[in-house]
């Protein structure tokens, strides 16, 4: 069992691995992809008992109905897809991995020191790819509109991906669980850690993941001061965050206005698309088959992860998402250690819908895992035998 926690630490603190692509006989594959498999193998040979999964299928229902539709739904709109290449390897890649890596979580993770862990490993590798993105910054080492994206291939997925780690970094300051409390320095640490993913996110000129970022924290705080029965505080803190994201909201349209006008094109699109493909969708990654190449850069998702879903699993997947996220946010939060773990995982998925309203925040490989990745933590809290 050690074997296995230490490998969903190590599968975790890797995600931007899914960058190191390779070939094994002829079928293209990644470094973090490979690592899920081992560890799924390890899993199955070690711990797999039968009588587990009919008691977590029986507790969860409801979210092992919505993942069967997602399957089904982007399983049949790869079947159908215009370039079956592409949509199966997004299949494989953005949809299998990730179900596989959260199979096994859901199996191995038992208690609250556990799922520390797990979220500390993704805060961990945001706080390196930040000060690696940083020595981009200080080397000048730019994309030519002048946005730090340092190694991954646009600004926004730089973005994406630290946003969990920043959204991380306030619950331990808000609820002070997250570090050790054995390691001495660990406060300063954190710090400066939040100081490096900050500078980087803003270095991206990302709006879409500071708006989301500041919406997940204010929603994870109001719960937390309704739960207090804080009322005054509670009204105090949700008109500054209206303030702050009307401002924020308003700033990005002034400084990002072709970008929006852009996008609002893009989700017209989309939505004619949809229309002539209703059931199945279209295949995951041929959205930019349909639309117009820009002269300065293509259109490869929809830039919402409502429409991706809606497009790319058809209404069967779409139908599932909404209900995956229902059972997501139905669980009330308390006083408890699982309480507060519940109220940031709905902060990061809070962050994930948020910014997913202008971006895809999940389909690419390291989003994808995250995704699962906090569904599958919030479906450990959820367990009848879950230890404090």
């Amino acid at each position: 069992m050690r074997t296995l926690i230490w490998g969903i630490y190590l599968v975790i603190f890797c995600l931007p691995l899914y960058l190191a692509r390779l070939d094994i006989f002829g079928i293209p594959t990644t470094v973090l992809e490979i690592l899920i498999y081992i560890l799924f193998a390890f899993w199955l040979s070690k711990s797999f008992k039968w009588s587990e999964f009919k008691k977590l299928f029986l507790a969860h229902y409801l979210l092992f109905i919505a993942i069967i539709l997602i399957i089904i739904g982007v399983s049949l709109a790869t079947i159908f897809s215009s370039d079956l290449r592409i949509s199966a390897g997004i299949w494989k890649g953005w949809f299998l991995d990730p179900l596989l890596f959260f199979i096994i979580l859901v199996f191995t993770i038992k208690n609250v020191k556990q799922i520390k862990g797990a979220l500390y490993s993704l805060f961990l590798s945001g706080t390196v790819v930040a000060i690696i993105s940083l020595i981009y910054l200080l080397q000048g080492n730019l994309n030519p509109v002048g946005r730090l994206q340092a190694f991954y291939n646009s600004p926004n997925y730089l973005a994406m991906y630290l946003a969990s780690a920043i959204v991380i970094s306030f619950g331990y300051y808000l609820f002070t669980f997250l570090a050790p409390p054995s390691v001495r320095g660990s406060k300063t640490f954190i710090l400066l850690s939040i100081v490096c993913l900050l500078l980087s996110i803003i270095f991206t000129q990302s709006y879409g993941a500071l708006l989301g970022i500041i919406v997940a924290i204010y929603f994870g705080l109001l719960l937390y001061l309704y739960k207090l029965k804080k009322q005054k505080l509670v009204w105090a803190v949700l008109c500054l965050g209206l303030i702050m994201i009307l401002a924020l909201s308003c700033f990005a349209l002034v400084q990002r206005a072709d970008s929006f006008n852009a996008r609002l094109v893009i989700w017209q699109k989309a939505l004619a698309i949809f229309k002539t493909n209703p059931i199945i969708g279209i295949g995951p990654g041929t959205f930019g088959n349909y639309f117009p190449l820009y002269p300065e850069w293509g259109v490869p998702q929809p830039h919402n992860i409502f429409l991706a879903f809606l497009l790319q699993t058809g209404i069967i997947g779409f139908i599932g998402f909404i209900l995956l996220l229902i059972w997501f946010f139905r669980p009330s939060a308390s006083k408890s250690q699982a309480g507060k773990l519940r109220l940031l995982l709905m902060s990061i998925m809070a962050y994930i819908l948020v910014h997913g309203l202008a971006d895809t925040t999940y389909w690419k490989n390291d989003l994808s895992v995250i995704f699962w990745l906090v569904v599958g933590l919030m479906a450990v809290l959820q367990n009848k035998n879950f230890g404090e």
